[in-house]
């Protein structure tokens, strides 16, 4: 056996012993929760917009600076920054040694999954902590112009649309196809909690998928105009929601939806199955 083969074999065994370590396993369930609790925020703040009340601040940022008003809010952030960084952890290890039992295309779209919740959690890791810092957020649209601006760029922006738009639909297909219940451990799946939680994840999944979906049609528009401000991330899709045919309608039920994935995700606390 040669040196490099040792040495991976020891990275891959240092990583399998982190993910099966009990303190992992149980600070990525939390992560979920706090993931869960986002979601929650945002289907919330969906509702408002929704009804009337609020304008449109349904984002990532929206639901941290909710959970900043809250009593101890800071803590509250630091300790989403927390959960999140441990999920970052556990999926790691996921990635190194999670995907054995699969070969070829399998194992290659099984680990670009885990690459995708990878950046997620360090997207919302990162946006937790500057909210907690007090620093000033950029809109989607700016960050849209800087990449219209390089070359290629419309055609850049387009790529991240239909990416988006792809994320949408695999979020709609996961949620109709019961995917997700190889997530939960057996309670998870049977009985009274099965039958709650499937309507939780079918209702969360599909809703989640809608709203991506007006995100990844926001930024292809972008690209065919050359107009940055034409894109947007949830925000700006809560508000094309709201200005379609039954708008407040359709808002509010996609929001009942955020809700219920945001659920969805807490209930994977006591339900996540172990991976092993």
């Amino acid at each position: 056996m040669s040196v490099r083969t040792k040495a991976g074999n020891g990275v891959e065994d240092a990583a399998e012993e982190a993910r099966d370590s009990t303190a992992l396993q149980w600070s990525a369930r939390l992560g979920y929760g706090m993931y869960g609790v986002v979601y929650l925020l945002l289907g919330w703040l969906a509702l408002q917009v929704a009804l009337g009340e609020r304008g449109s601040d349904v984002s990532k940022n929206g639901a941290f600076h909710q959970l900043a008003e809250q009593p101890l809010g800071k803590g509250l952030l630091w300790a989403a920054v927390a959960a999140f960084a441990a999920l970052i952890a556990y999926e790691l290890c996921q990635l190194v040694v999670g995907h054995r039992d699969k070969h070829g295309a399998a194992r290659a779209a099984a680990a670009f999954g885990t690459l995708l919740r990878i950046g997620v959690f360090v997207l919302l890791a990162f946006s937790a902590a500057k909210v907690a810092l007090g620093e000033p957020s950029k809109s989607t649209d700016s960050y849209t112009a800087k990449l219209m601006e390089m070359p290629a760029g419309p055609v850049l922006v387009a790529a991240v649309g239909v990416a988006v738009l792809g994320y949408a639909v695999w979020s709609v297909v996961k949620g109709l196809t019961d995917r997700w219940r190889r997530e939960l451990d057996v309670e998870g799946r049977t009985g009274d909690v099965g039958r709650a939680l499937t309507v939780l994840a079918r209702l969360g999944y599909t809703s989640r998928g809608v709203a991506f979906g007006v995100v990844g049609c926001l930024f292809i528009w972008a690209a065919l105009t050359h107009n940055a401000r034409k894109s947007g991330g949830l925000d700006q899709a809560v508000t094309e929601l709201r200005q379609a045919p039954y708008g407040p309608v359709l808002l509010g039920i996609v929001a009942a939806g955020l809700a219920c994935y945001g659920l969805f995700n807490i209930a994977k606390v006591r339900h996540l199955q172990p991976k092993h």
